[in-house]
């Protein structure tokens, strides 16, 4: 049963990584359509900055499980790197315990931030007056994801755990 969760849990980290990848190509989309009707047609998209920003935001908080599922955060082992491995899975598991609270807490609020948002009906100050709870959606999806993963880290450095790492 852990094992299918603890699957289910690196499956949305691998579905967050092409989501942002898809926004990075996004992106380069946008620019290279910018370049081009600036270049040529003597215009502008007028959104392709605040969009690449708004991507931007997306290709992060989206990549942020897939990251940690990968060992792919840095690390400051100075203190880990000297312990014996019982003591060091104590020491990662009190670390883990403390990332979740604080990723936790970040979550909480992004939502709060994102409602709010939403139902003040606040747009970009910009040309486009996007409604920005809607990039603003990534936010708490990205820290949800990155919670998921933690617990899946917590959860595989158990003892107990078959699936440990």
């Amino acid at each position: 049963m852990i094992e299918k969760v603890l699957k289910g849990i690196d499956a949305c980290s691998k579905l967050g990584a092409y989501l942002s990848a898809g926004c990075m190509l996004a992106i380069v989309g946008l620019i290279i359509v910018e370049v081009v009707c600036r270049t040529f047609f003597n215009f502008s998209t007028f959104i392709a900055d605040e969009y690449s920003g708004y991507l931007m935001v997306a290709a992060v908080m989206a990549g942020l499980g897939f990251t940690l599922e990968t060992d792919s955060h840095i690390k400051i082992s100075i203190l880990t790197s000297k312990l014996s491995p019982e003591p060091r899975r104590y020491m990662e598991l009190m670390a883990t315990l403390v990332a979740i609270s604080i990723i936790l807490f970040a979550f909480y609020h992004a939502v709060l931030m994102a409602y709010d948002t939403y139902s003040y009906d606040m747009l970009a100050d910009s040309i486009s007056e996007t409604p920005l709870y809607i990039p603003q959606i990534m936010i708490p999806v990205g820290l949800l994801a990155l919670l998921l993963q933690l617990v899946a880290l917590f959860m595989r450095r158990l003892p107990f755990c078959s699936q440990n790492r």
